[in-house]
């Protein structure tokens, strides 16, 4: 009842703050009173992206490359394209004409006027200018079309979801909606939104090309990607009880450690040292370590380190980075996979290993480590310049001999994505669009030994039928000889339109279902070292789908006793089953233990129901234990406070995105 009265305070106060004296001015001239730098209006050329000049327009004015631009407005709080204008004797309106020039002699008076003053704010804006040119996929395009493409009630119930984290490709799922459709959908929503743009006269045709193909290249990853951009709590999340997430946890095969994200949840926090860093403790029970390195705070450039795996020996751990923006703290920009050594302390860089200069743009995500540490897989896509065709390829990183190999190629049409490294380093199992084809995704096994390809998710038999739908989320043994995948269609021995997780043995060519004594959608496998043990998420769907409702468990199948345990549950061999969201499990080689993300506030006392929390259930022992640590938690009356301010900033600040949440996706 208190966290309802502090929503309906800050709601109340959403509407107030209108009413709110001046405050620091904003860098946008038509921002209201009190907006900060990082402020955008509700308008549809900013909602939609439609920039109203080329980019390389804009590196000619400014004698810039993207990479010079994009550090120098990263820091958007204070740095403007107009003060590098000024750098060149032009002043704010000068740099705005210039931009536009090639627009005068084809649109009419009112319209070029119009053009020009777009790109006047652009200019004059840091926030305004960062949010145009690097954040491509920060639109309503897709949002404004998500009941057609979700299957959602309303926009409202997806922006809930997304908050809840759960990825737009499982918000559709839980509606029914196939893979497939809804990548058709999404990529279609963004071309449409783009051409009105060029019909407008309000974007140019260049700028669409180069606008819709960044933006299509990083779909994929944005459709699967279940987190939120920004800071976990504060202005960003107040729906959410006061303290640190954590998140996605991988296990040694001994299970004695596990390794994942934590998130900052005050936006002060992660200005100074990033969004979410890596950490690492004994599953045992220890003091946290960092794995991932420390950001200066004075620096003002934090960075984020996620999306963590540590070897299965305890001797590394790989992850991604990224540079985040100031103020607030958003991912933004190149990613890069980096490893750092358990043993030593050192650090590599892996995935950008000799770029001459002139090559492609790259961005690096997804990793994947051996059992000994030593072989990193990674997915990358390269972008030449000026919006060029972009090539999406997996990666081998080989740290002994420090050599880079391209395993699987893709060009502009499909995509292959989410790399699984066997532990012993031969075999990369990876999802595969296909290229001009059905857009279905299927599951392929690449032999790094002999470079053959395999076919995984079909039927069983050595040439059984190929899955008439999406197969995703690849998992290994240590070996490679057995796969488990997720799948949502009827040909593989299942009926309905529900996921299920099946185990392809590559040696036998058979295939088998593991989740059909659980009901829900099974999603999410994980695999023991030899392949006996099967972790996944079952989860529920409900008529309406909230946060509120959101309700799945994590389960462990025995491949050789054809039993499946409940995981998710509290303390005791009988203890109470976990009363939120669970999901993210990895599993020790012996099945003894198995690490998982929750949301449920019955687990332990530390950790309030709705904030997502890292555990280890250990099976024999009986045990569950919580890794992770909330945070600093400050006082109900601070916490009142920080939520009433939060909606006061909103307010005043987001433009389009009161009430209470950012909407960056």
């Amino acid at each position: 009842m208190a966290r309802f009265r502090l929503l309906r305070l800050a709601g109340l106060l959403c509407v107030a703050a209108l009413a709110l004296p001046t405050a620091a001015a904003a860098q946008d001239p038509a921002a209201p009173d009190g907006a900060d730098p990082s402020w955008l209006p509700n308008e549809e050329w900013v909602n939609l992206l439609w920039l109203p000049f080329d980019e390389q327009r804009l590196e000619r004015v400014l004698g810039k490359t993207r990479g010079e631009i994009f550090r120098w407005t990263r820091i958007d709080a204070s740095n403007t394209l107009a003060q590098l204008g000024r750098r060149r004797g032009m002043s704010p309106s000068e740099v705005a004409s210039k931009l536009v020039a090639p627009h005068r002699s084809k649109l009419s008076k009112r319209r070029y006027r119009e053009v020009r003053s777009h790109a006047k704010r652009i200019v004059t804006q840091g926030h305004m200018a960062q949010h145009f040119l690097f954040h491509a996929l920060h639109q309503t395009a897709i949002s404004g079309h998500a009941r057609r493409i979700f299957g959602v009630h309303d926009r409202q119930q997806f922006l809930e979801l997304r908050r809840a984290e759960i990825s737009p490709l499982g918000i559709g799922e839980l509606n029914g909606r196939t893979r497939v459709q809804m990548r058709r959908d999404a990529a279609q929503a963004l071309r449409d939104a783009a051409t009105r743009g060029v019909n407008k006269g309000l974007m140019t045709p260049l700028q669409r090309r180069i606008t819709l193909e960044r933006q299509l290249r990083q779909l994929p990853r944005w459709l699967g990607q279940s987190r939120y951009n920004g800071p976990t709590a504060g202005a960003n999340r107040p729906d959410l009880p006061a303290g640190d997430t954590a998140k996605h946890p991988t296990i040694t095969a001994d299970g004695s450690r596990a390794v994942w994200d934590a998130y900052r949840a005050t936006i002060s926090e992660a200005e100074r040292r990033g969004e979410i860093h890596v950490q690492a403790a004994a599953t045992a029970g220890s003091p946290l370590g960092a794995v991932s390195l420390p950001v200066r705070p004075e620096s003002r450039r934090p960075y984020s380190a996620y999306n963590a795996s540590v070897s299965a020996d305890g001797s590394a751990a790989v992850f991604e980075t990224a540079q985040s923006t100031f103020p607030l703290a958003k991912r933004v920009g190149q990613m890069s996979v980096v490893v750092r050594d358990l043993g030593t302390g050192g650090v590599e860089r892996v995935s950008h290993l000799a770029l001459p200069p002139g090559s492609p743009t790259r961005s690096a995500f997804n990793p994947s480590i051996s059992a000994n540490g030593k072989l990193v897989a990674f997915e990358a896509t390269d972008t030449a310049r000026r919006g060029s065709e972009s090539r999406n390829g997996l990666w081998i990183y080989d740290r002994t001999d420090r050599t880079q190999t391209l395993v699987v190629d893709h060009g502009p049409d499909g995509a292959a994505f989410l790399p699984k490294l066997s532990g012993d380093g031969g075999t990369v199992a990876f999802s595969d669009v296909e290229a001009g084809g059905s857009g279905r995704t299927l599951v392929y096994v690449r032999s790094l030994r002999d470079a053959t390809t395999t076919l995984v998710s079909r039927a069983d038999g050595a040439d059984g039928a190929v899955a008439e739908s999406d197969a995703y989320e690849p998992a290994i043994s240590d070996d490679g000889m057995t796969v488990a995948f997720t799948f949502r269609a009827a040909n593989l021995g299942a009926r309905g339109n529900t996921s299920r997780v099946f185990v392809r043995d590559l040696r036998s060519g058979t295939t088998r279902l593991v989740s059909g004594g659980v009901p829900g959608e099974a999603i999410q496998p994980a695999l023991s070292a030899d392949g006996r043990f099967v972790a996944f998420v079952a989860r529920r769907r409900a008529k309406r789908v909230t946060p509120r409702t959101l309700r799945a468990t994590i389960w462990l199948h025995d491949r050789v006793n054809a039993t499946t345990t409940l995981v998710s549950r509290a303390d005791g061999a009988n203890g109470a089953l976990a009363n939120g969201y669970s999901s993210e499990p990895a599993v020790a080689a012996d099945g003894a233990r198995v690490v998982f993300t929750s949301t449920a506030g019955n687990l332990t006392r530390r950790k309030p129901l709705g904030l997502a929390g890292v555990f280890v259930r250990d099976l024999r022992a009986g045990t569950t234990r919580m890794l992770s640590e909330r945070g600093p938690v400050r006082s109900g009356r601070a916490a009142a406070r920080a939520v009433a301010a939060a909606a006061t900033r909103s307010a005043v600040t987001a433009g389009y995105i009161c009430p209470l949440w950012r909407l960056h996706l």
